[in-house]
């Protein structure tokens, strides 16, 4: 069955609120994901009947590649799909077309897997029909589809390209070149500024994007309308434009994380009304939320409200609906104590003044949330410890880092669990005393974790360290785990797996969409697939750590 190369879409757009992160949930895994468009000056609750009116039908690429593209001189790799039932003819080759005018400029070879069932109806293209004729290295996994490999790393001419095959059509295009993540990295960082609270999003920065200014009113305590709170700021993190500090805290988490492994990566401004202040553009987005956080925090007690909710019905204009804050809870108050410790760490050598502000409030919140259980209750309570510890050097924090040392569930829980991971990377990291055994067995852990990811990786069909193939969650949580070992211990070969799962995302993958972004031929909304990572806050902060391993 052959397939067309589709052009890009243009004109389709969603009718809905403002570009939102996922958010406002008690647990960061069940956030609902955010639009991805802004069209009005104003937020206005989505229609899904629109949305559903304007998906489009389209053909499935057989032949996949990362439509955002590959850099000049890396390793390029497409992938050949086709039904196992198919009895067509199997092409041997494929060509590499300019997409300004289909003149073809390299050719190259398919490797088909070596135990492909070929009856005397199947035929080779280019070949004799023998089954001896089709090599690979592929691995055949049990599916109902072959998928062979071709590679054209040797073609290094920049430039925007489409590949063909005798007899599976054409692929989306895609672009060479050495810069070709710089757009989608810029535009993964705007997301959060596109979703900033308490401001109007001027055309200068937001362009078609921009709106007027949403919830600048006090808002009412959810169990006490008759106090008022100035909680104004921060990122909406959902359709409702609502706002949640342990999801707050953890897309943070995730972006300090990216800029301590990779700092120079994020050294350019990328339009933001504080680009140009000598202060990485990421570390400006960072402190606008941590502006809010502050605002959320209980100043006597020392304790942090969980969220700001909008009180609106459907259709009403939520820039102008009523802010709710929900009481104070243990996790936000831990989760609020990791993050600003940690922001505290990264900005001291900026702003000074600040960073003492922050480090304060964190301490503060930790001992509201001692007092609360929160220690050894919730896992921020181990990067809040590690956090503190490493700004510190206090006993108090080290004995909250040694209540999980000596769990037994450590070791699965560092690979497994997002403050755990970052908490265990943050004591590796600490120049305060630390203890060296524990050092040693969390290097371990580590490279052990890489390793079964490279090993996996190896074994995919579609070059990839899980067979979940729909859950960009574990693909991205284990490309965070291979960008930090990749810190520690360089490795070339993890560089390679760390960009060949970008491939998948941006169009390799088994469905041959872009999981990312709808800006290239083939996307998730043509396979009706929910949000894209860009319009996920954790799952945009932790591609930014994917993107800064390979840019």
């Amino acid at each position: 069955m052959l397939t067309y190369r589709i052009r890009p879409a243009t004109g389709i757009a969603f009718f809905v609120c403002i570009v939102l992160l996922t958010g406002c949930a008690k647990n960061a895994s069940s956030v609902n994901p955010i639009t991805d468009t802004i069209q009005e000056d104003s937020l206005i609750t989505p229609d899904p009947a629109l949305e559903s009116a304007q998906q489009i039908q389209s053909i499935s690429p057989c032949i996949l590649v990362d439509q955002n593209g590959y850099r000049t001189g890396a390793l390029k790799t497409v992938l050949f799909k086709r039904d196992k039932a198919d009895n067509t003819s199997i092409p041997t080759t494929f060509e590499i077309r300019r997409l300004s005018d289909d003149s073809t400029v390299f050719t190259g070879t398919i490797s088909w897997p070596r135990d492909m069932s070929l009856d005397s109806s199947t035929n080779v293209s280019g070949s004799d029909s023998s089954k001896e004729s089709i090599t690979s290295d592929t691995k055949l996994q049990d599916s109902d589809e072959y998928v062979a490999s071709g590679t054209f790393t040797d073609f290094q001419t920049d430039g925007e390209y489409y590949i063909y095959a005798e007899g599976m059509g054409e692929s989306c295009s895609f672009s060479i070149g050495n810069d070709v993540y710089n757009t989608l990295y810029e535009s993964a960082l705007r997301q959060y500024y596109l979703n900033r609270c308490g401001i109007a999003l001027t055309q200068e920065y937001a362009k078609d994007d921009a709106r007027g200014i949403c919830h600048s009113d006090l808002a009412k305590l959810e169990d006490n309308s008759s106090v008022s709170l100035d909680i104004t700021g921060g990122w909406h993190l959902d359709f409702a434009a609502d706002r949640d500090v342990v999801t707050g805290c953890l897309i943070i988490d995730n972006l300090l994380l990216a800029y301590e492994m990779n700092p120079d990566v994020f050294a350019n401004d990328y339009g933001i009304p504080e680009s140009g202040d000598d202060v990485p553009d990421i570390l400006d987005e960072v402190r606008y939320e941590i502006d809010w956080l502050l605002k959320m925090q209980d100043t006597k007690s020392g304790g942090v409200y969980a969220s700001a909710l909008t009180s609106a019905k459907e259709g009403e204009n939520l820039s102008m609906a009523d802010v709710v804050v929900t009481d104070i809870t243990a996790e936000a108050t831990i989760s609020f104590a990791a993050t600003l410790a940690w922001f505290s760490y990264v900005y001291s050598d900026i702003d000074s003044d600040y960073c003492d502000k922050c480090l304060e409030a964190a301490i503060s919140a930790f001992e509201a949330a001692k007092s609360m259980g929160a220690i050894g209750s919730f896992d921020a309570s181990f990067l809040a410890s590690a956090q503190l510890y490493r700004m510190t050097g206090q006993k108090t924090y080290e004995n909250g880092l040694t209540l999980y040392f000596k769990s037994s569930s450590f070791d699965s829980d560092f690979v497994s669990k997002d403050s755990i991971f970052m908490g265990g990377i943050c004591y590796l990291r600490t120049n305060k005393p630390v203890n060296k055994e524990i050092c040693s067995k969390i290097m371990e852990d580590l490279m052990n974790e890489a390793e079964k990811i490279s090993v996996a990786s190896k074994k995919s069909d579609y070059m990839i360290s899980t067979d979940d193939y729909e859950n960009t969650g574990v693909i991205l949580r284990n490309m965070r785990c291979l960008t930090v070992t990749n810190h520690i211990i360089y490795s070339q070969e993890y560089v390679e797996i760390i960009e060949n799962h970008a491939h998948y995302l941006l169009g390799r993958g088994p469905l041959g969409a872009n999981l990312a972004t709808d800006t290239t031929e083939y996307t998730y909304k043509d396979i009706d697939a929910g949000t894209g990572i860009l319009y996920d806050p954790i799952l945009d902060a932790e591609l930014l750590i994917l993107l800064s391993a390979i840019m």
